[in-house]
């Protein structure tokens, strides 16, 4: 039952980065939907900042970064957890291990979604937290 409950985050995570990437699409393709959001998008694109060594980046460029990170990271935590699954057999616990970091990872996260964000990622993080806390639950002890 643990291995299913772990393959289930793992698939919300990888669900997450997917659903996440068609987000960050919308907005780097955004020109706003009236002139409020225009005035903001233009001003979020100008007036870029020196970051040091050359790097010159404009507020939209690091909102773009972090919002294409936070798809690029559930996808890889996704794929790395079903590795870890198919190798679960050869190394008792692994997979109990495994799911305590991500249920302690996307726990977090949770509380995060819970406090800053809006439902849609709050469901997708708070979908895999349950999946991997009931993986903990279920998985046998080394």
């Amino acid at each position: 039952m643990s291995r299913k409950l772990f393959t289930a985050g793992c698939v919300v995570l990888i669900a997450l980065g997917l659903v996440h990437l068609l987000g960050h699409y919308g907005l780097v393709t955004s020109q706003g939907d009236n002139d409020a959001e225009r005035q903001l998008l233009a001003m979020m694109r100008a007036n870029p900042q020196d970051m040091g060594l050359g790097f010159v980046r404009s507020m939209f460029d690091l909102v773009t970064g972090f919002s294409l990170t936070f798809s690029i990271l559930p996808l890889g935590m996704g794929l790395l957890g079903l590795v870890v699954r198919a190798h679960a057999n050869a190394a008792p616990g692994l997979l109990r291990q495994a799911a305590i970091v991500y249920a302690g990872t996307y726990g977090v996260m949770t509380g995060v979604a819970l406090r800053y964000w809006f439902p849609a990622p709050l469901f997708f993080l708070a979908a895999a937290f349950v999946c991997f806390v009931a993986a903990v639950a279920t998985a046998p002890r080394a």
